[in-house]
């Protein structure tokens, strides 16, 4: 759960994309959790370095940047703050591979990341971002992994894929991985310490 010195951000990959824009803010009591995009694959260190340098308290990372990003923006942090990144369960892999090879051909794809923020109202704390390819990225937060579940099972069917953020790991991608049935893959955020 989010405290009220809680600063998070997520970041993600967009062509064409400004990283000193938040592309979602969601603020309350319980903190503040900010989504940005980069352009390229390397602007993320340095976006990681900076925002660490402003004084965030936790960053996490999209899947698609894999484990040697993930140890990059870990260096960039200094071990200030934790740096979270999306990674696949077993239960998960057919469909994240499958994913990724329809990406890599061109494919119309449609993704969720699902963003776990205590008070947050996911009927206001939404955004679809309509791609000019036809694909979309919907950006929605939730007040708990209870309500990511019903959210996720609701939008499962048109989904491709799903990333869960600001989960307790494990315990909190149950209800999430339960409620899609293997219909679409599920990411949860893993830390490096």
């Amino acid at each position: 759960m989010l405290d009220m010195s809680e600063d998070r951000v997520i970041i993600y990959e967009e062509a064409g994309a400004d990283p000193a824009i938040d592309v979602m803010t969601v603020q309350n009591g319980s903190g503040r959790t900010r989504v940005r995009a980069v352009g390229k694959q390397e602007e993320m260190v340095e976006l990681v370095s900076r925002l660490v340098g402003e004084g965030v308290t936790r960053v996490e990372i999209c899947g698609a940047f894999g484990a040697v990003w993930h140890a990059a923006a870990g260096r960039a942090a200094e071990g200030k703050v934790p740096v979270g990144a999306i990674y696949y369960g077993f239960e998960s892999l057919t469909g994240v591979a499958s994913y990724k090879a329809r990406f890599e051909d061109g494919d119309v794809l449609s993704e969720a990341f699902i963003i776990v923020h205590e008070g947050a109202d996911p009927s206001r704390d939404v955004i679809v971002h309509e791609r000019g390819d036809g694909g979309r990225t919907t950006l929605v937060a939730v007040p708990d992994e209870a309500a990511a579940g019903d959210v996720a099972e609701a939008m499962a069917n048109d989904l491709q894929l799903i990333e869960l953020y600001g989960a307790s790991g494990p315990e909190g991608a149950e209800p999430v991985i339960r409620a899609v049935d293997g219909k679409v893959p599920v990411g949860v955020s893993a830390y490096r310490r």
